[in-house]
């Protein structure tokens, strides 16, 4: 084999050397190209998924008037947030419930729950209106309407009305402009709807409602009188009413208790000064006058009846006698006037709707 033939051959495999050799730096530059690419600089999804299956605690509650920013948050975290606020001190609730032959209901619905606080902040601005107000709220887990207690947040819906009539008088269109402007801010506080029904449909219904209650509100009167030139003492007044079943309230008046704690019937004196406790073993007075309310009493006739049979032994004990305001002396033909009178009175207002002695009775006569 000649020199050229072992130059060339050697040469050839220095060639084919450098071939393999380039080729393999450049193999081992893409795989570290590659490598690098492919690294990861982020968190694992599947472990950030594991590790957010718990929700973080939240840093601050959420404030009650982020109202423009509205949020479809989950239920039971909004009101853990809305309890750590502030609460306004709310004066007691009236646990009367909103009815619409007595009152002028505004309805309230939101999306998420109402706020309590400014549940609180209302009811302590209508107080200034000088009208009863009384409220529900709609639970939403019994799905009810019951009355309205600002310890629990979990309404979905409220209503709030005004009575339209009592013993003052009907309602006025001031007092309903008052009312629903109030109704109308706060459901703008609450990102709620307020929905407010007309002012004067209210309005007329108002005035036949007193119409009628003017009728009907009558208080009978039985009048034990002494005799001329004689005088009732305090202490046989007040020995007499106690064996009878009355107790003397802080009022200074007397009265005989129903079944469910109310007044029945009272025993007044006829004159200006009350019988008050420190001053009743003192006083003298020329008679004394029995009162029967007569719508706020169920079963007006009975009561009546008892009124009556309480003042004739009281007339016995006291040598006095039976008297009406005018001081014509009652007989058995004067009762029975004012039995039939108490007949009519109580069939009218059944007739209305409005037992006499009623939760509803005792709310538009007061």
């Amino acid at each position: 084999m000649s020199d050229l033939q072992i130059g060339l051959g050697m040469l050839g495999v220095l060639v084919v050397a450098s071939v393999f050799a380039f080729n393999w730096w450049q193999e081992r530059q893409f795989r570290r190209g590659a490598e690098e690419s492919f690294v990861s600089r982020h968190d694992d999804i599947l472990l950030d998924q594991q590790a957010s299956a718990t929700p973080p605690t939240p840093t601050r509650p959420i404030q009650a008037d982020e109202h423009e920013q509205r949020i479809e948050p989950r239920m039971e975290p909004q009101l853990e947030a809305a309890s750590q606020e502030p609460r306004t001190r709310p004066v007691a609730l009236d646990t009367a419930l909103p009815q619409p032959e007595v009152d002028y209901i505004v309805e309230m619905r939101a999306g998420e729950f109402v706020v309590v606080e400014h549940l609180a902040k209302l009811q302590q601005q209508l107080v200034g209106l000088g009208r009863r107000i009384v409220y529900s709220g709609f639970d939403y887990q019994t799905k009810t309407w019951g009355p309205l207690t600002l310890d629990a947040a979990r309404y979905t819906a409220v209503r709030a009305a005004i009575q339209l009539v009592d013993r003052s008088g009907p309602v006025t269109q001031e007092q309903l402009q008052m009312f629903g402007a109030a109704m109308r801010e706060s459901a703008h506080q609450m990102s709620a709807i307020a929905d407010l029904p007309e002012f004067a449909p209210a309005l007329q219904q108002a005035a036949k409602l007193d119409e009628f209650c003017a009728e009907v509100d009558v208080v009978v009167g039985i009048n034990v009188i002494a005799r001329t030139g004689q005088m009732f003492h305090g202490t046989k007044i007040r020995a007499l009413a106690e064996a009878a079943g009355f107790r003397l309230g802080p009022d200074g008046v007397f009265h005989i208790a129903d079944e469910h704690g109310g007044s029945l019937f009272s025993l007044d004196n006829q004159q200006s000064d009350p019988f008050l406790i420190d001053k009743i073993r003192s006083m003298i007075t020329p008679g004394v006058t029995f009162l029967l309310d007569v719508p706020k009493v169920g079963n007006g006739l009975k009561a009546f009846d008892r009124m009556v049979a309480i003042s004739r032994s009281m007339a016995d004990s006291l040598d006095g006698m039976l008297a009406d305001d005018n001081r014509v002396l009652l007989n058995d033909t004067g009762l029975d006037k004012i039995r039939n009178q108490l007949r009519a009175i109580y069939a009218a207002m059944e007739h209305r709707g409005i037992q006499p002695g009623s939760p509803l009775a005792l709310r538009l006569f007061s």
